[in-house]
Parts: structure tokens; C-alpha cells; sequence
């Protein structure tokens, strides 16, 4: 157990940063080399490479597969090694009408074969063992650490919009709710171009709005400390947003999409929105400078996800 892999065909992911540790896994990020999608067989390839190189190299008791995509999981599957999928929604879950992940060609046998899968919540874990009632699943949300800055205060009317313009995010509300809101200043670390040559034109028309593209973490967590409220949206049910997590990790007040999970998990601290453009104004117009003290729901949310922790070590060991 104490030569794990975890393995992320992605540049960087934070819900990967922090359970990597806890899954005493060292961790491997492998970002792009290409942005267009017609390119991603090639850019399979050399992730798959890559992964290869390194499994052999550090010769892991168990990797652990980020998915999607789920060919993350192909490397120790070839190199026959014991492995873990860390499952996003999309594995189960049709998001923004994209088929899931657990549909496509050869993602039913890597499900199957792995020693067990994590999901992040129960909603999706009900969801998954309908479709995959032999599996071993483990539920283990997003382990939070707590984020800290040398900001000395909180800046008015400065919204952190924590985003990746996915297909489950309402972009075209936010833009028009943007648009309400002038004299407020939202700053974005998505990237414009996954958007449509329309709503990328919009955007460019918001004179408010600050695009940063990708940040180093030191820089992220400063924004993130320094805003007056961190916004994650979603349109579907049963996601559970990093975003609203980081909020919580950082003492951030939370404005969130209402979904039942989402009230479950986040309602009794953040300000909950339906994907309008008339409630997302009112809750941005309403807000006000707050000092929050988030301690106490991380000490019992991280109490959870270590017990879970422990049980899928445990299990993997009598494995």
C-alpha cells in the first residue's frame, strides 16, 4: 500500500491534490497536448505512454484511475496491477446530453475488473449500483484541507466564479446575470474557447468580467480568500461542485445552484440560487462582506471521508 499511483489525465485537478495523500498515492498529472477534440486518440496514446513509463518505473502496489476518462485505467489493466477508479459523475451520469462514460467501448470490462470504484456522494452511488450491482463501491467526497491567504480582507463586490464552462453549467444565465450587474467585478479561470463563437462574443462584450485562464494554486487560493463570494452553478442533480467545496475549505461565502444534494450537503451555510438570471441578481445584490468560520463542518465532513478512507484500505488489503 505504500507504492500507490495515482494517475490524472488532466493538468490539474484539486480533488485529486488532496486525496491523493490520504490514499498514500503518489500522483501523476498528464495535461493535453492538444486542445482539439479530433486529436484526442493521439493525445490517449501518449497519456497511455506516459502512464506506462511510469507504473513500470515506480512498479505501484495499486493504482489509482482518474475517470473520466476512463482509459485512464487502461495502463493498469494492460500491466496487470491492482486497481482503484476515482468515478466522476459523467462515468454514470448523462451530463449536458453526452452519453456516459460507463456506455463507451471497453469502459464496462474496466469498471468491472477494478478492485473497487469511489463515487463522491450517495446520490450517484444509488445511481451507479443500479447500473453495477457487483461492483465494490466506497463513497468519499472531496477530503478538504483548509485554504489559507496572505490577503488581509475580502474585496466588495469582487465574485470568484469557479468554473469550467462544462456542458452541466448554465453559462448563458451567468453571462446575462453578469450583464445585470455592472458594477460588480466577476473573475473567471475557465477557458473562453470551449464556449460557442456566440456566447464567446458575449463574454468579450462584458466589460466586467476577468478572464485569468489557468493559475498557479498560490495565485487560485489568493482570489478565491480575497473574493466576496465564490459562485458554482450547475444544472444537474446529483453533481457535487469542487467549487463549493473549495468555498468551504477557505472560509468563502458560497453562492450554489439549489439542487436537493446540494441543499443536503451545503444549505445550511451557502446562499442557494435556481439557474435564473432574477435569483442570481438578488443574491449578488444582497450580499454583504462576511466573516465565516467553516471549521467545524470540515472537522465532521473529513471525519466521514476518513472512516471511508480506511475501509477501502482495509478491504484492498483483504483483497
Amino acid at each position: 500500500m505504500d507504492r500507490a499511483l495515482f494517475i490524472v489525465w488532466k493538468r490539474y485537478q484539486r480533488r485529486a491534490e488532496v486525496l491523493a495523500p490520504r490514499l498514500r498515492s503518489e500522483i501523476l498529472f498528464i495535461p493535453h497536448i492538444f486542445r482539439r477534440k479530433l486529436c484526442r486518440p493521439i493525445d490517449y496514446l501518449y497519456k497511455l505512454l506516459v502512464s506506462c513509463y511510469t507504473a513500470i518505473k515506480q512498479k505501484p502496489t495499486f493504482i489509482v484511475a482518474q475517470a473520466p476518462p476512463l482509459y485512464s485505467a487502461v495502463v493498469a489493466w494492460l500491466l496487470r496491477i491492482p486497481y482503484v477508479i476515482d468515478a466522476h459523475n459523467p462515468v454514470f451520469q448523462n451530463v449536458g446530453g453526452k452519453i456516459a462514460w460507463g456506455k463507451l467501448p471497453l469502459s464496462d470490462r474496466l469498471l468491472k475488473n477494478a478492485a473497487a470504484v469511489i463515487v463522491h456522494n450517495h446520490g450517484i452511488l444509488a445511481l451507479a449500483k443500479q447500473d453495477y450491482p457487483d461492483i465494490t463501491f466506497f463513497n468519499i467526497p472531496d477530503p478538504l484541507e483548509a485554504i489559507e491567504s496572505y490577503q488581509a480582507k475580502r474585496i466588495e463586490r469582487q465574485i470568484f466564479v469557479i468554473c469550467s464552462f462544462d456542458p452541466d453549467e448554465p453559462v448563458e444565465m451567468l453571462l446575462d446575470s453578469m450583464a445585470q450587474l455592472p458594477d460588480h467585478t466577476f473573475i473567471l479561470t475557465a477557458d473562453a474557447l470551449k464556449l460557442p463563437q456566440a456566447l464567446q462574443m458575449k463574454l468579450q462584450g462584458l466589460q466586467n468580467v476577468r478572464m485569468t485562464g489557468f493559475l498557479p494554486i498560490q495565485e487560485y487560493h489568493a482570489l478565491l480568500c480575497s473574493s466576496a463570494a465564490a459562485l458554482v452553478l450547475t444544472t444537474q442533480d446529483l453533481i457535487q461542485p469542487s467549487g463549493a467545496c473549495e468555498a468551504l475549505s477557505s472560509n468563502t461565502p458560497l453562492i450554489v445552484s439549489n439542487t436537493p444534494l446540494i441543499q443536503e450537503i451545503f444549505g445550511e451555510w451557502a446562499i442557494l440560487v435556481d439557474n435564473s438570471v432574477s435569483s442570481m441578481v438578488d443574491a449578488i445584490e444582497q450580499l454583504k462582506i462576511c466573516d465565516l468560520d467553516l471549521s467545524h463542518y470540515r472537522i465532521a465532513w473529513n471525519q466521514l471521508v476518513d472512516r471511508e478512507i480506511e475501509k477501502m484500505l482495509n478491504f484492498l488489503r483483504l483483497d
